[in-house]
């Protein structure tokens, strides 16, 4: 039970803490807004024009679907090679075939990207 009774002292300093800093924020910040605070502002380029309305390139979301694509293979296959041998133990057919499949999947998302021409930087 004191490890529980620890758990929600700390809960509790952290939501006092947190609950303090967004009131001292509202009693001191300065209440006149600022003039720029709307402005859109992308990469430390400046716009022309002072709309908060911005069209991205389609490629930015491509390349972004792509990273995220392949951090997920990373994000599973480094710890599946770092304890492949401990889990090889069980069945290793079993799981060389699992990883197989993983990585099949997502050279058919590579392949796919590649099809669409979203690796082609203009």
């Amino acid at each position: 039970m004191t490890g529980y009774l620890a758990l929600l002292i700390f809960f509790v300093i952290a939501t006092v803490i947190g609950a303090a800093m967004l009131i001292i924020n509202r009693l001191v910040a300065p209440k006149i807004p600022d003039p720029m605070e709307g402005y859109t502002y992308e990469c430390g380029v400046p716009l022309y024009d002072k709309t908060s309305h911005l069209s991205l390139e389609q490629k930015y979301y491509l390349l972004g679907l792509l990273l995220v694509l392949f951090d997920l293979e990373a994000a599973f296959v480094l710890p599946w090679g770092a304890v492949f041998k401990a889990i090889a133990e069980i069945n290793p057919w079993l799981i060389f075939i699992e990883m197989f499949i993983f990585l099949f999947i997502l050279i058919l998302g590579y392949i796919y990207a590649w099809k669409k021409g979203a690796l082609r930087w203009q």
